[in-house]
């Protein structure tokens, strides 16, 4: 199995102009990325993230909003709102609902948050939990990011029985602090957990996804030229 490539582009263009460049020029590689402004849409339409994301859009390369869920303790008015301004002000197809609960208890919460995204016209709908949540998630989602954390963590992950129900496409893991040499094998090692999108980096510090990796052989990753199973929906993490 080859990995699709979901990348959390959390970097301003003008900051990292060539980050954009490289993502737009390889739609062989690159599945999703997450259109993050400011922990959200903003007040308003950024010209320059426009342009970034049309490029990608025009590439066939899917372009989700990101909005943060305050793991259950925002109304859904308000994600709906953010949501609507990512459809409204820039070419986006779906979300990515960030700091997502994990427990059943809020499943009827996110059950509501994802129905009312597809009503919005949301084609990718993105839970992020950072970890593995209750099985009832992954009926309402068609990605679940279930894992989100340094390298060391990684090594230690547990990956519950229930993911054998379903997909491997149905599954997302970020792993960053990654040391020297080790982005092959940590990417054989989600292949290995039936994750079937990954983000692998040796980045760190308080915001890892400021720019693409340095690892030239994780970009490098292809999508099987059959091509990948179109979504029934991290990494996401905030921009610090």
């Amino acid at each position: 199995m080859t990995p699709r490539l979901v990348v959390p582009a959390y970097f301003h263009p003008s900051l990292r102009p060539d980050g954009w460049e490289w993502l737009a020029e390889h739609p062989d590689r690159v599945w999703l990325v997450i259109l993050n402004i400011i922990n959200g849409p903003g007040t308003r339409p950024e010209p320059r993230f426009l342009a970034v994301a049309e490029r990608l859009h025009r590439a066939g390369i899917t372009v989700i909003g990101y909005v943060d869920t305050n793991y259950g303790q925002r109304y859904p008015e308000q994600v709906a709102d953010e949501l609507g301004r990512y459809l409204d002000w820039y070419p986006v197809t779906g979300v990515c609902l960030d700091r997502a609960a994990a427990s059943a208890a809020w499943l009827p919460y996110y059950a509501k948050l994802a129905a009312g995204a597809r009503e919005m016209g949301a084609r990718v709908v993105f839970f992020n939990h950072g970890l593995y949540p209750a099985e009832g998630y992954a009926e309402h989602a068609d990605l679940l990011g279930t894992f989100e954390g340094p390298w060391q963590g990684y090594q230690q992950l547990d990956v519950p029985r229930w993911t054998k129900n379903w997909p491997a496409e149905k599954f997302y893991h970020v792993v960053y602090s990654v040391p020297p040499g080790h982005d092959r094998e940590t990417v054989r090692l989600a292949v290995r957990r039936r994750a079937a999108a990954v983000y692998v980096t040796g980045r760190g510090g308080v915001n890892p996804y400021d720019s693409l990796p340095d690892e030239d052989w994780v970009l490098c990753q292809r999508r099987p030229r059959t091509g990948s199973p179109s979504p029934t929906r991290r990494g996401c993490g905030r921009a610090r």
